[in-house]
């Protein structure tokens, strides 16, 4: 599972939402993950899609990917939302 780990996140490192100076370690936040995340983000990883941040929502992670110029979210259950309408700070 690790190696599938770094290749989703090799260019985008994973950082609490709360916007921290420094990246979250990388092993911390996805030991944070639910296990249906982590096989979604697996598995949305071999279409190209990298993991970015984690964002907490009303204390549950949503996990946000990207790909190019689209957005997928995966919420605790491990369902994948490939049309997410979120406002992100650049």
């Amino acid at each position: 599972m690790q190696n599938s780990l770094s290749q989703v996140v090799q260019h985008h490192p994973i950082s609490n939402d709360r916007r921290k100076s420094q990246p979250a370690s990388i092993d911390a936040m996805w030991d944070e993950l639910t296990l249906a995340q982590q096989f979604s983000i697996s598995s949305l990883g071999q279409f190209g899609y990298t993991l970015s941040f984690i964002r907490n929502v009303n204390l549950k992670a949503l996990a946000v990917l990207h790909l190019n110029d689209k957005t997928a979210t995966i919420n605790e259950e491990g369902a994948i939302n490939i049309t997410a309408g979120l406002d992100l700070r650049h």
